[in-house]
């Protein structure tokens, strides 16, 4: 793709017809270089890390008070860093090779016994946990060490800052009391300061399998949050009330999944935004905007998937404040996620999503004093709302630049 392509085409909506499109399906692994898309294999590993997700979702709706709050962003940070850094990895160094398909195996597996680990992470599987953790770390250096020597340099960097991460979360495991609490945050913490550190721009990234990779992660996000639909009923008798209640809550995920891939358009303009930068700053915009950005919307697919199973027990009835907080929360965090993401990439418009998220914080008394199904209704006509909004725009800017 060229790097001249103009600034009003990428407004307007209008792309090369080479551009792919996120929704697609996974392309073989055997595409050449400058076609990378993503691997069956890379969209097996991301079903693996999604099942945290259902982890974190359980470990929510059990405790929602601030202690649940605060072990679900813990975990959640160590999890969406190593996810980042393994999509930075496979976008450097598709998995083609057996000896790589293995280890990505591997790391799968270590995703795995994380997530078994997760509900009880912080009260006797910690130890689990870390090890886990510390080979998912140990796998991503060594795949990196298979990128050349450029990679490996930049790995070298940045592994002490997982190593020790990963050996501060397998103490924790052994203690009690504030002090694990204490040896998680320090294990975020230096998450946080390593790219700082040691930067990002020694990173190829190749913008169209990039944006492909997370769009399909948000994909199966969304659809965990539909199966909470689904997990909340606990098997009981599909009534009337509960159908309607799944086919009105249902609307949510629904529209969030138009609000984030809006047919493919958001994707199209995001792969332009990334392909015009030099490869310095293309990295550092990747960062802010596929890590940093999607941060909330992902912690709110969670709260929501939380939530929801809460709310559809008994539909018709006030709903206790945490989940009704909960629900509410996610989708505004979602939507402040999505207006970040369009600012960073300059993709569209942001106000519309601002707005809608300030207004979902007063859907909690909605349902708190009113009914559990009134409060599903009133976020998903804001979330309908700021979809609408955003297409007029999108419409009106493209017939600007016809």
């Amino acid at each position: 793709m060229s790097h001249t392509t103009s600034a009003h085409d990428a407004e307007s909506g209008v792309v090369p017809e080479n551009v792919g499109s996120v929704a697609g399906s996974a392309e073989d692994e055997s595409a050449p270089e400058s076609e990378t898309r993503v691997t069956t294999l890379e969209l097996f590993f991301d079903l693996a890390f999604v099942f945290n997700f259902t982890q974190l979702a359980r470990v929510l709706s059990r405790d929602m008070s601030l202690r649940g709050v605060v072990q679900v962003l813990l975990i959640f940070w160590l999890l969406w860093w190593m996810y980042g850094g393994y999509a930075w990895l496979t976008n450097h160094l598709p998995p083609q090779r057996r000896h790589h398909r293995v280890l990505l195996l591997l790391g799968m597996a270590s995703f795995l016994v994380i997530g078994l680990a997760t509900p009880n992470a912080f009260s006797g599987d910690g130890v689990a946990f870390g090890i886990g953790y510390l080979l998912i770390v140990s796998v991503h250096a060594a795949l990196f060490a298979f990128g050349g020597p450029g990679a490996a340099r930049n790995m070298l960097r940045i592994a002490p800052f997982h190593t020790v991460g990963a050996l501060l979360i397998i103490g924790a495991g052994f203690l009690d009391g504030w002090i694990v609490y204490a040896l998680w945050a320090a294990a975020v913490v230096l998450e946080i300061i390593a790219p700082m550190v040691t930067g990002v721009s020694g990173f190829e990234l190749k913008p169209g399998h990039f944006v492909e990779r997370h769009g399909l992660l948000m994909i199966i996000a969304l659809g965990d949050s539909f199966l909470a639909l689904g997990i909340g009923t606990n098997g009981g008798q599909a009534g009337f009330g509960v159908v309607t209640t799944a086919m009105l809550i249902f609307v949510i995920p629904a529209c969030l999944w138009w609000v984030y891939f809006d047919e493919a358009e958001k994707a199209r303009r995001a792969e332009l935004a990334l392909e015009r930068q030099a490869a310095a700053e293309r990295s550092r915009l990747a960062l802010a905007a596929f890590f940093y950005a999607h941060v909330p919307m992902l912690l709110g697919l969670i709260l929501i998937a939380a939530a929801v199973k809460k709310t559809i027990v008994h539909p018709y009835d006030p709903l206790a404040l945490a989940p009704s907080i909960a629900l509410a929360c996610g989708v505004a965090l979602y939507l402040a996620g999505i207006a970040w993401f369009h600012g960073i990439l300059k993709i569209g418009p942001q106000r519309f999503h601002f707005t809608a998220a300030l207004l979902a914080v007063a859907a909690i008394p909605v349902g708190h004093y009113g009914t559990a199904v009134a409060e599903v209704v009133l976020l998903g006509v804001l979330i309908g709302t700021a979809l609408l909004s955003d297409h007029r725009w999108t419409k009106q800017m493209a017939h600007l630049y016809q």
